[in-house]
């Protein structure tokens, strides 16, 4: 009786055991996604003013635009998994598209194409499971066992290079420094209260490259062994507050000051502003903006972005570099 009752404990002892296991034999897999974005800058948004933690708020529909995404992931701990992966995303925005008067007031738009190269790492808080190759929809207590859900964070590298247009044309708008970028100028201008004020732009333009720190939740449903489908949603903050072009206010009103612009263009992608009237339309503005007396953008928060995705997941091979074995006649 006690060796039949051993061997009864050893047996469930070694199944647990290969059992807890076997997410070892799932380390690495290949994905691949398709989704789309929304921007979450100065440019276009929704009714209110800007929300800068997953703003969902501010989205505007009109404004989306596509996203790809690829890359490898690797199972450090049964519920840990780091990833390398490319994006691709362009962005948009247009206040004509603003549901918020003063930004169809502003009159500015921009568009980019953004890629990103990071490395995320995913802790799932429902576990992934083992599944058979069949039956990945026929009852609901063999979908619940496909299901897993995980939160990631990241970090990467992100270029950008924002372009502008008017008269049917797009224009490249980081040599144009639109406020002032690059040219270092020193001006002297006056504040709300009438009070002369000194402001230095900066001495060099905007770069084109940033660090993005992507923040979301996911849900995977395994359709079996090797394949999966996932759903994620994530925010990317980034370590710049130009992507759309704006970040702070009027500063160079060239026409003014009498200080050469970079190019001619640049007066009319700095200042393209309506005004409004007391009935809350738009009308002709009948001058342009004085030197830094208003605001352009919120230099107080840095651009990010949203991105909805949906992923195929391809388990590779448990040996990434097979081994030959001997063959016997």
């Amino acid at each position: 009786m006690k060796k039949a009752v051993a061997i009864i404990l050893i047996s469930i002892f070694a199944v647990t055991a290969a059992y807890s296991q076997a997410w070892k034999r799932d380390r690495n897999s290949v994905f691949g996604g398709v989704g789309y974005n929304f921007f979450m800058g100065e440019l276009g948004g929704g009714k209110k003013d800007a929300a800068h933690f997953m703003g969902i708020r501010d989205v505007d529909l009109a404004s989306t635009r596509p996203a790809l995404q690829a890359g490898y992931r690797y199972r450090i701990l049964e519920p840990l998994s780091v990833r390398a992966s490319f994006t691709y995303c362009r962005i948009f925005g247009d206040d004509a598209e603003s549901a918020n008067i003063y930004r169809k007031a502003r009159n500015l738009n921009f568009r980019s194409n953004l890629f990103e190269f990071g490395a995320n790492i995913d802790y799932y808080f429902v576990k992934e499971k083992a599944v058979s190759r069949f039956g990945a929809f026929q009852s609901v207590s063999q979908w619940k066992q496909r299901i897993s859900a995980y939160f990631f964070v990241g970090v990467g590298m992100l270029h950008f290079k924002p372009q502008g247009k008017l008269d049917g044309s797009w224009h490249d708008l980081q040599p144009l420094c639109t406020e002032g970028q690059g040219s270092g100028i020193v001006l002297k201008v006056t504040d709300e209260n009438s009070n002369t004020i000194t402001v230095k732009t900066e001495s060099k333009p905007y770069k084109l490259w940033a660090v993005t720190v992507p923040l979301g939740i996911g849900v995977k449903y395994r359709l079996n062994p090797k394949m999966a489908l996932s759903l994620e949603l994530s925010n990317h903050y980034t370590t710049t507050d130009y992507i759309d072009d704006i970040s702070s206010d009027y500063y160079i009103n060239y026409e003014q000051e009498g200080v050469t612009p970079p190019s001619d263009l640049t007066p009319k992608f700095a200042d393209r502003h309506f005004d409004v009237d007391n009935n809350g339309q738009l009308i002709e503005a009948e001058a342009p903006y004085k030197s830094g007396q208003m605001r352009r953008g919120n230099s107080g928060y840095n651009d990010a972005y949203l991105i909805t995705m949906i992923c195929f997941h391809y388990k590779l091979t448990e040996n990434l570099i097979p081994t030959r074995k001997p063959k016997y006649n």
